[in-house]
């Protein structure tokens, strides 16, 4: 697996023709072209090669800064863990660094998106919600029984501000999905990240100008998805409605998707010095435990060693108790005894002592060796 990142990936493709700087990927031109733009990365023209081997002067587009929320390195290549381990094993992980401050991807962001009204009409309903307001609206129509989900004003004027934002944020290249039969599961893709977003009904109403009551939205970024845990959120008050916020509140979208980025940026880096630390402590675990081993595995050969020694000293012992013996038994007198059966147990019982004896059979000098006794 080889990691890029935007600036070296840049690089790399206006070095020479996408055919040749793909085989190094093992991958066609046309898969390269892909990463390039899924990485924001510009291409060179068609024909820029051409004019390069002619001789003409070209212009290399410089790389644009990182968009919210797109990753700045990309893997090419299967991931596998060992040598993920191996690297992390070597190399101590770095700390990322962005670019730019968030303050500064805000300004942008809110510049380029410009202003962001909520729709006057829902004629027709945004793509991201236009399955459930047609199912809603048939089965209403085909049933006296069903209550139509999308008819109040409140739902309404929901949906208005959501088609509203929806295409306000498609100016920076972000979609939107909208889940569930009452639209209440929302995420936002900018660029690599999904934003979790939710528009309520609040708890508290709002008076109007003519004095009469009305029910509030409330509009939620969420830190992740399946978590109500707020990044940010915003409320009809008194004095502003959510539609005199959207602007804000896509700009806000945009800049949630770049610090989810950054947040896993800095969550993936904290894993690493973890798990790099992890590894570190395996290693002296290992350690550790192979030096104990070795530590019992030493006095045991040498509790070994001590026996074999042990065992030798009582085997000379015998062996020397057996040749004294043979010689009273030979210095007794015996008339009665036949000189030849005496010579022939002699023979035989001194034959015992020295296949005792491990001095006389060599195998003392094993004694120290770890494998124990010579069989030869």
């Amino acid at each position: 697996m080889q990691t890029y990142t935007r600036q070296q990936l840049h690089d790399l493709v206006w070095s020479g023709p996408m055919r040749d700087i793909s085989k190094k990927f093992g991958m066609s031109d046309n898969g390269l072209r892909k990463h390039c733009v899924k990485a924001f990365v510009p291409l060179p023209p068609q024909g820029y090669w051409n004019k390069v081997h002619a001789g003409q002067k070209v212009k290399t587009i410089p790389l644009p800064p990182r968009p919210p929320g797109i990753s700045g390195e990309f893997r090419f290549g299967q991931w596998d863990y060992r040598e993920y381990e191996r690297q992390l094993k070597e190399n101590e992980p770095v700390a990322p660094a962005f670019d730019e401050p968030i303050e500064t991807v805000r300004e942008r962001v809110t510049r380029n998106l410009g202003v962001v009204l909520a729709a006057k009409s829902l004629s027709p309903p945004h793509a991201a919600f236009r399955r459930q307001v047609e199912d809603d609206a048939r089965q209403a129509a085909q049933s006296s029984w069903h209550t139509a989900i999308f008819d109040t004003p409140l739902e309404k004027r929901r949906l208005r501000i959501l088609q509203g934002l929806f295409y306000g944020l498609s100016r920076l290249d972000s979609w939107a999905t909208v889940q569930g039969r009452e639209t209440r599961t929302i995420y936002v893709g900018v660029g690599h990240q999904s934003v979790s977003i939710g528009l309520e009904r609040a708890a508290n109403r709002r008076r109007t100008a003519d004095g009469k009551d009305t029910e509030r939205l409330k509009f939620s970024i969420f830190k992740g998805s399946g978590t109500e845990l707020e990044r940010i959120s915003w409320m009809d008050t008194d004095e502003q409605s959510l539609e005199a916020q959207l602007s804000t509140i896509a700009a806000e979208i945009i800049v949630s998707g770049e610090l989810q980025y950054r947040e896993h940026q800095v969550w993936a880096y904290e894993q690493a010095v973890r798990r790099r630390e992890e590894i570190r402590q395996e290693e002296i675990r290992k350690k550790l435990a192979a030096e104990k081993a070795e530590r019992e595995r030493l006095i045991k050969l040498e509790a070994d060693r001590l026996k074999r020694l042990t065992d030798s000293a009582e085997s000379y012992h015998r062996a020397q108790t057996i040749r004294a013996f043979v010689a009273s038994v030979v210095s007794m007198p015996a008339a009665s005894t036949d000189p030849a059966s005496v010579a022939r147990w002699k023979d035989w019982a001194l034959l015992q002592a020295d296949n005792i004896d491990p001095i006389a059979t060599g195998r003392i000098w094993d004694d120290v060796n770890d494998t124990g006794p010579s069989t030869t």
